[in-house]
């Protein structure tokens, strides 16, 4: 009898320091969670505006105003060739590209994995930042004091200050339909 009458009081538990390995530890995975989508996105934009980007470098091939073999006269002309991505000064950017310009697929699943990873340890930086300002608090001002109380205790306490004349009928008809009372 003194164990349901124990199991009915409210029960006092005061948070007087949090763990920094399990804050780090929620911190990553919630941080994955969260980042993902938006790296997804993110890297794939960028690796479909690369991928233009280095399309558009890479149709700047070298051209030549005529064949080099024309003859006029029975002189060859000089062929002059004109490499636009040289005149541009560009080419080192069309080097820089071309793993991602001839793999967007590639570029987008690395660029995801890259931007989840860092969403994580952002988000894990923040979490353990709040923890060490929590333990810090906790010990001036001895931390959060929380009060649990058993859920039936509760609920009743809840119904009894809300119960009108119509919702204690409709509770009556439930309980005469099935049994068990219903618990949310």
């Amino acid at each position: 009898m003194t164990e349901l009458a124990d199991a009915n009081l409210p029960t006092r538990m005061v948070i007087r320091r949090v763990n920094h390995r399990s804050l780090l530890r929620v911190g990553m995975s919630l941080g994955w969670v969260i980042s993902f989508i938006p790296a997804l996105i993110i890297s794939s934009s960028i690796a479909w505006i690369a991928h233009g980007i280095w399309k558009t470098l890479d149709g700047m091939t070298p051209w030549r105003p005529w064949d080099p073999n024309t003859k006029i006269a029975g002189f060859a002309l000089p062929t002059p060739e004109f490499r636009p991505r040289e005149a541009l000064n560009v080419d080192s950017l069309y080097q820089t590209l071309a793993p991602i310009g001839a793999h967007p697929f590639l570029g987008a699943i690395a660029g995801t994995i890259l931007l989840t990873i860092i969403g994580g340890i952002i988000v894990a930086i923040i979490f353990l930042l709040a923890g060490i300002a929590y333990n810090v608090f906790a010990l001036i001002t001895g931390g959060l004091e929380l009060e649990m109380a058993p859920r039936r205790q509760r609920r009743s306490a809840i119904n009894t200050s809300r119960t009108t004349r119509r919702g204690s009928q409709r509770r009556q008809s439930r309980l005469d339909d099935d049994e068990t009372p219903l618990e949310w």
